[in-house]
C-alpha cells in the first residue's frame, strides 16, 4: 500500500469543483474513488490522507497537519 499525504482538500485533485483556485470556503464533493459512495460534502479547509496534489498546485504536504487524535 503506497503512503498518502495529509493536505487540505482545496489542494486536492479529488476536490470536485471546476474552481481553478478554490478557497477556504468552497463546498464540493470528494471525488476520491473509495469515498465516493459516501457522497462526502467537504469545504476547501477539510483534508485527509488520501490527499493528491491538484495539476498546477505548488507543494503537496499540508503544513498545517492536523493535531493527534486524543482518543
Amino acid at each position: 500500500m503506497a503512503d498518502k499525504n495529509w493536505g487540505h482538500c482545496k489542494g486536492c485533485r479529488y476536490f470536485g469543483t471546476h474552481h481553478p483556485n478554490p478557497g477556504d470556503t468552497d463546498v464540493a464533493r470528494c471525488m476520491e474513488p473509495d469515498l465516493q459512495p459516501f457522497d462526502l460534502q467537504v469545504s476547501g479547509t477539510s483534508g485527509c490522507n488520501e490527499f493528491e496534489a491538484r495539476t498546477g498546485m505548488a507543494g503537496g504536504v499540508s503544513a498545517e497537519e492536523p493535531a493527534p487524535s486524543m482518543h
